[in-house]
């Protein structure tokens, strides 16, 4: 049994070996005909693009509308905020007894109730 692991272990470094061969083989082939370089060469042009891009973006009106919204965004946020802090105080105080007048319509009539029929 031993033997047969020992057999088989040889042939799987053989392979291994064969594959590391063909692997340096394949890529001595790309460094002679210059596809390495090729592809430096694109991944540069790549860089240099996507750098030149960034720039523009920075120099365009884009980020200054993007920080306008995020002010607005802000601004909107705190007034609902506040609108929803004011309810819950309201409510606060409606628990603990102290009512604050509840508001009535241009009629006249209390809003927090339905019309008797």
């Amino acid at each position: 049994m031993a033997e047969k692991n020992d057999d088989f272990l040889e042939k799987i470094k053989r392979v291994a070996e064969k594959a590391e061969d063909l692997i340096e083989d394949q890529v001595e082939k790309l460094k002679k005909s210059g596809t390495i370089d090729k592809i430096e060469d694109y991944i540069n042009k790549a860089g240099d693009f996507a750098e030149e891009k960034i720039e523009q973006f920075k120099n365009s009106d884009i980020p200054d509308k993007v920080d306008d919204f995020v002010q607005k965004a802000e601004k909107k946020t705190r007034e609902v905020t506040d609108k929803i802090s004011e309810k819950v105080d309201d409510l606060v105080d409606n628990l603990k007894g102290k009512k604050k007048p509840e508001p009535t319509s241009q009629s006249g009539e209390n809003t927090n109730h339905p019309k008797p029929v």
